[in-house]
């Protein structure tokens, strides 16, 4: 008996490692400075007057069932999607691009750098890195194992024309109602700082990517998030997918795709629309009367708009809008804004 009980003590540790190690550990919300890498060839913008900022989410080149309802996609796939994306960016000449669910090295991605491939496609020589997803085997969809996202490296990333001199990233806490198991292998949202020289000055562009699935835990975000960026003086600029609509949206539930999804009464827009002398590049007012034309998911039928740019009141807004070319090459389209400076 007393070997019956070791041999199962010893397959509960082994399985428990296991799982610790395919996990990546027990990984907590931090802040933790990132890396910046300068992309060869591509030219440092001199212009300080404009800015031309996309705000994307990528959904790692897969679109329409990245989140693990798709079944596996060949690299060909992938590399056509980056190429895509690349042109879309370099043909729309922008500046600043804040990106969302962009693969480092995954293995579900084939180890592609997907930031990297896109800064160098669109000319843009900066890099700054957003990791908020890391652990060395990642076993979903469940089934079958083929179809496993596998080794993770994965987030967000700032890709800008001009140099960027600070990069620090936080990650923020998962939904405590998800069951501990879960959470292990569950991605970091998070809000990555960057600092952007423009000329003689510096800009600080937030970046973010709000939690989906929990309204608990995204108010708490957004609210964390709100009062950081309050907290910073200078001259700022905010964008991200928040994974919530305006408070003016006509629709806020029953969507086709998603119709569990309910948006009635988030405070998660509102919220970082308040924060002072930010606003919102595509107010109500804006926004309000021509819903459609501002949709951004889902991208191969839009219905909702769940993208943004904030910028200072430093800054005016020539020019705003979905950037349409870019199809369903992701689950998301792209948000543009053209800026000038005041």
């Amino acid at each position: 008996m007393r070997r019956v009980l070791l041999a199962g003590l010893l397959v509960v540790v082994s399985l428990v490692l296991a799982i610790l190690w395919m996990a990546g550990g027990v990984q907590s919300p931090h802040t933790t400075s990132q890396p910046i890498v300068t992309i060869d060839g591509a030219a440092t913008s001199t212009a300080t007057d404009t800015l031309d900022v996309v705000v994307w989410n990528i959904a790692w080149g897969y679109g329409w069932g990245s989140e693990g309802t798709g079944s596996r996609k060949p690299k060909e796939h992938f590399d056509r999607s980056i190429e895509k994306m690349g042109r879309v960016l370099r043909d729309a000449g922008v500046d600043l691009v804040l990106l969302q669910e962009v693969d480092f090295d995954s293995t579900r991605s084939y180890g592609v750098d997907q930031a990297k491939r896109l800064a160098e496609l669109a000319g843009l020589p900066y890099v700054a890195y957003a990791e908020s997803w890391t652990a060395n085997w990642v076993p979903f969809p469940y089934w079958p194992v083929e179809d496993h996202f596998g080794h993770m490296r994965s987030g967000g990333a700032i890709l800008s024309r001009f140099p960027i001199t600070r990069n620090e990233v936080e990650l923020l806490d998962k939904p405590a109602e998800n069951a501990f198991h879960y959470n292990l292998f569950y991605l970091f949202r998070y809000l990555q700082a960057a600092d952007v020289k423009i000329g003689d000055s510096t800009l600080r562009v937030f970046n973010t990517h709000l939690e989906a699935f929990s309204r608990s835990n995204r108010e708490q975000q957004a609210a964390h998030i709100a009062a950081t960026i309050a907290n910073y003086d200078g001259d700022k600029l905010f964008g991200g997918d928040l994974n919530s609509v305006p408070p003016e949206s006509d629709v806020r539930s029953g969507y086709v795709d998603e119709p569990h999804t309910d948006h009635d009464g988030d405070p998660t827009v509102a919220t970082l629309r308040a924060i002072d002398g930010l606003a919102d590049t595509i107010g109500p007012d804006t926004f309000g009367p021509n819903q459609a034309e501002y949709f951004t998911f889902p991208a191969h039928a839009p219905n909702r708009r769940l993208d943004y740019i904030m910028a200072s009141d430093t800054w005016t807004v020539e020019a705003s809008g979905v950037l349409k070319a870019a199809g369903d090459v992701s689950d998301h389209m792209p948000l543009y804004a053209k800026l000038r400076r005041r």
